[in-house]
């Protein structure tokens, strides 16, 4: 299927057209159980192939996004470590996962289980949306993120942390790599056989969007999108104001 033609924001001459709508698509399943098998390990592993910088790059979305202590989407919440950092802030998390077995791992009072692309809410219902190493694991990016600016209010702030694909073909070798080879190693280390349920980050990355084409898609929906990115261009932060 053919994606709809994209531009990038302040840049009408670079312009991009997808040969294949991004996200999971027939991956989803997949990755969706290799996730729930992981459960037990999934914050120690996930900070460890992350270099340990996990925890400054949800400060930095939760600094960004929340103000107040206003009800807080939190959008692929996992066990509930991004929830954690929200509540820190004052802010109230609504946990949303696709998984139960993800949700009642967390112990949220306010949880929904549904994926990103049919958000249970009205439109315009939160003013604060974050995202924690979860929108890549979108099925359809296309209309996931149509979806969180669909509930994002007008002037409201969504922010993302999450694994970046390098615009730059080398770095992006080097990356997928260390994903390949590293990452199934640290996850056996951490969790035996249990961790070698993060080989499926591979997969994902596989299908991950470049950053520039990622911070072009925001910037469709979004009237201003800030992409960061760090090692290597492997690590990104995200935040978009609507």
């Amino acid at each position: 299927m053919q994606g709809p033609r994209l531009t990038y924001p302040g840049d009408a001459s670079k312009t991009m057209a997808s040969s294949r709508r991004p996200g999971l698509q027939a991956k989803w399943a997949y990755v969706f159980d290799s996730l729930e098998s992981i459960i037990p390990i999934y914050e120690t592993g996930s900070s460890r192939i992350a270099f340990f910088s996990d925890s400054r790059m949800r400060d930095e979305v939760v600094k960004f996004a929340v103000n107040g202590s206003g009800l807080v989407l939190d959008l692929g919440s996992g066990p509930g470590t991004m929830a954690r950092v929200v509540s820190k802030s004052g802010g109230t998390p609504v946990l949303v996962d696709a998984s139960r077995r993800m949700l009642l791992a967390a112990g949220s009072e306010l949880m929904v289980q549904a994926a990103f692309e049919a958000l249970p809410f009205r439109d315009g219902a939160f003013g604060s949306v974050v995202a924690g190493f979860s929108l890549r694991d979108s099925q359809d990016l296309f209309v996931a993120v149509g979806e969180v600016r669909r509930v994002t209010a007008d002037g409201g702030r969504f922010a993302l942390c999450d694994l970046g694909k390098p615009d730059s073909f080398l770095r992006a070798v080097v990356l997928g790599a260390y994903i390949r080879v590293g990452v199934p190693v640290i996850g056996a280390v951490t969790g035996g056989r249990t961790g070698l349920g993060f080989v499926s980050l591979y997969d994902t990355y596989l299908l991950t969007m470049k950053n520039g084409f990622l911070s072009a898609l925001l910037g469709t929906r979004f009237s201003s999108v800030d992409l960061r990115a760090r090692q290597l261009g492997g690590s990104i932060t995200v935040c978009c104001t609507a």
